[in-house]
């Protein structure tokens, strides 16, 4: 499918040569010292906190990069291929608070967690399962993370996310997700477990996240380096000047992961969007979301690497109209963008801050629609149909024949929720027929099965870190 381009090669050039002046001539703070060391060795000068980066160590490590990798479920049919062409779709990511229509707003507890798994488990339309499906607030916040490694692991088979809160938890969640796939050595070339280590705009990274980008790149499991910048607020207010900031940051991750493990795979990922002036808030269902998503993946494009892009995003605080357009706007962009990776793919509502359940339910309906449009259109002499066309002949009708029987269950898509019958027969809102249909496939959810010695060696694990 020919993708959509904001800005030309040239442009895309431009932003490069600027996010290459920053890294070396601005730098790049790493407030982690086992971070400026490694990158010392490789080349960069560190002067206090700043890493500078000279051009060809980033060049350098752009080059080691690989453009595609296949990403282990342990369900091997449900593996996915994570490359510069093919589009995957990733659940909700870190929202604190969830909501339905039944209980209303709230934080989000481990029974939500577990819920939104299996959820995302039952939904064809969802590939890879995030890591903080919700935020378990009623959990230990110490051993959370691996609570959240242990849940989508047993509620799921998907390939999932794991722990980019320090080197310590992130080698947790790769330690565990090896368990299930036969250990550390069965690993070593084989991705089974992906994090998104994000920077600290403008310009930094904090120790958290550069200890789980050296501790992804330790174990060679593959990673998204994530920035989001506020463009008038921690960057430029212009898009430009903002995405050069953007990618010197991503670029600076991606050269401390190729330098602790050459050939690490990585998704490119950047989210930035513009600051409401009025509020001061980031909004992530503006226009300018959309603007960055095209650019974002111009830029990926242009270094061959895979490309994460956000989802159905909205800033509105409840599954409604808002909702809808902003979701439906922001998805179609990370279409057309070419995005490989699209993480926040359904639920998210309230500027990543709440998932709905109903929302899950809506957004799987927008995921449907943005992959037919990806589909694109089919021109062969069966689909231009003339002998059809002249058989029918003027006036006449097409819904009885063999043709139409033969074609339309797989030229169509077939929607789940939306109203498209004469009469709104059923009486219900959108929202209403959503909440019905997670509620049924909750009760229609059926377990993968765990092995007994993994499930336990899990729990081993776990109690042996608390």
């Amino acid at each position: 499918m020919q993708r959509y381009q904001t800005v030309s090669t040239e442009d895309i050039v431009k932003i490069h040569e600027t996010s290459l002046k920053i890294m070396e001539e601005v730098g790049i703070i790493f407030s982690y010292a086992p971070a400026r060391e490694i990158l010392a060795k490789g080349g960069a000068k560190v002067e206090g906190e700043t890493v500078y980066f000279p051009k060809s160590m980033v060049e350098q490590a752009l080059k080691q990069v690989p453009s595609s990798f296949t990403l282990h479920g342990r369900n091997p049919e449900k593996n996915v291929e994570i490359n510069t062409e093919t589009t995957n779709f990733v659940g909700p990511y870190g929202a604190p608070f969830v909501l339905d229509i039944d209980k209303g707003r709230r934080p989000g507890t481990l029974d939500d967690f577990v819920n939104i798994v299996k959820l995302c488990h039952k939904m064809d339309n969802i590939n890879i399962q995030s890591h903080i499906s919700c935020e378990p607030g009623d959990t230990d916040v110490d051993t959370r993370h691996m609570e959240m490694v242990y849940n989508t692991l047993k509620y799921s088979d998907k390939p999932l996310m794991g722990s980019v809160l320090g080197y310590e938890a992130a080698k947790d969640s790769i330690e565990m997700a090896a368990i299930a796939h036969g250990g550390l050595d069965a690993i070593k070339d084989k991705p089974v477990i992906i994090g998104i280590s994000c920077t600290l705009t403008p310009l930094s990274y904090d120790d958290k996240m550069a200890g789980a980008i050296i501790a992804y790149a330790e174990y060679r499991q593959p990673q998204l380096v994530n920035s989001l910048c506020l463009a008038g607020a921690t960057s430029p207010a212009t898009i430009a000047g903002s995405i050069a900031v953007q990618n010197a940051e991503i670029l600076a991750g991606i050269v401390l992961a190729q330098t602790v493990n050459a050939g690490t795979p990585i998704v490119y990922s950047a989210s930035g969007s513009s600051t409401d002036m009025r509020y001061g808030n980031l909004s992530i269902g503006a226009p300018e979301s959309a603007l960055f998503s095209l650019v974002n993946g111009h830029l990926a494009k242009y270094y061959n690497i895979p490309c994460r892009i956000s989802g159905t995003l909205s800033d509105t605080k409840q599954a409604d109209a808002q909702a809808g357009y902003e979701s439906m706007m922001t998805l179609l962009m990370a279409q057309m963008a070419g995005g490989n990776f699209i993480l926040h793919a359904a639920g998210i509502l309230d500027t990543y801050n709440c998932v709905s359940f109903e929302k899950l339910m809506i957004d799987d309906e927008i995921i449907g629609m943005v992959k037919r449009i990806g589909r694109g259109v089919t021109v062969n002499d069966d689909t231009l149909a003339f002998d059809v066309i002249k058989e029918v002949g003027p006036r006449g009708e097409y819904i009885t024949n063999r043709h139409t029987f033969a074609n339309f269950r797989k030229e169509f898509y077939q929607a789940q929720l939306s109203d498209r019958a004469r009469v709104n027969q059923d009486g219900l809102t959108i929202e209403e027929r959503a909440n019905a249909r997670w509620k049924k496939m909750l009760d229609a959810y059926v377990e993968p099965s765990l092995p007994a010695d993994i499930d336990t060696e899990l729990k081993r694990y776990i109690e042996n870190r608390r």
